[in-house]
């Protein structure tokens, strides 16, 4: 039986670090004129029971922004975890540019320039704003403090947050918080950016300004992979739209024919084929 998912057209939405290994080559085969900047080659995942993920196989161009969808508990998350190196895959390898970096740490894979957002913002609460993209530029990017101290104020513009650098992060609203999470993921100067529901529980308006400063982003060069339930916010950026339900893709093509497939709407089951259409 497939799960149901709060799929939104419109309106709102709610290590050990001691080894190291020499890293296997592949080639990075352009694909429709563009170069892989990022790889998943047969990767599957279980937790006891659950199998996560089983052998996906997915891909980002370079300068692209890919959208990922799927029912709640569908593998998307996991996704990320091993993309990331939060989670360590079963099976399978993850290439970054043509490198693996399937035994990375993910502290190395941050520095090689992966970044992330989390789907419920996890800031450091006791520090101001500006000090959590110090965090991020530090340590992610491997920078000292002081010569991190300009690309973080150029960040804290950019998201909105500059007026707030001072605030402590823990008394941030919500769309606060999801600047600093998306701010923090920049100060790290990633390659490339993931993106998990990062508009959820967004009103209208908050969606657009995310919509636009995501839009900025990408313009700059920074290759996205965006997980997300509220459809018209993800289809406003993104190239290419990924489909995954039980660990496995479903589709990945044109953004507007997947929305519009009897695929996706037969893995949203319970829900009319109208809330699936973008707004």
């Amino acid at each position: 039986m497939h799960r149901k998912s709060r799929y939104v057209a419109g309106g709102s939405a709610a290590a050990d670090f001691s080894w190291r290994s020499e890293p296997d080559r592949r080639p990075s085969a352009p694909v429709g004129g563009m170069r892989k900047i990022l790889e998943l080659d047969g990767i599957s995942k279980r937790f006891g029971a659950l199998l996560a993920m089983e052998n996906l196989s997915a891909h980002l161009n370079e300068g692209e922004a890919l959208g990922v969808i799927g029912p709640n508990g569908s593998g998307k998350t996991t996704m990320f975890n091993i993309i990331t190196g939060i989670t360590r895959a079963d099976s399978g390898r993850v290439f970054l540019e043509g490198t693996e970096i399937t035994r990375l740490p993910a502290f190395e894979r941050c520095r090689r320039g992966i970044a992330r957002s989390f789907q419920i913002p996890h800031p450091f609460a006791g520090m101001t704003v500006f000090e959590n993209l110090l965090v991020g530029a530090a340590f992610g990017d491997g920078k000292p403090e002081r010569a991190a101290y300009d690309r973080c104020v150029e960040i804290l513009r950019e998201t909105g947050l500059f007026a707030k650098s001072n605030v402590r992060a823990g008394t941030l609203t919500l769309l606060d918080r999801k600047r600093l999470e998306l701010a923090r993921a920049l100060a790290t100067n990633p390659r490339v950016l993931l993106l998990d529901e990062i508009a959820g529980g967004l009103t209208e308006k908050e969606c657009r300004l995310l919509v636009e400063e995501i839009g900025r982003i990408r313009e700059r060069g920074v290759s996205i992979i965006w997980i997300e339930h509220v459809v018209h916010a993800l289809l406003a950026v993104v190239d290419r739209l990924l489909v995954i339900n039980f660990g496995r893709m479903i589709d990945d093509g044109d953004p507007h024919k997947i929305i519009a497939s009897r695929a996706v709407k037969d893995i949203y089951m319970g829900q009319e084929d109208d809330t699936i259409q973008p707004a």
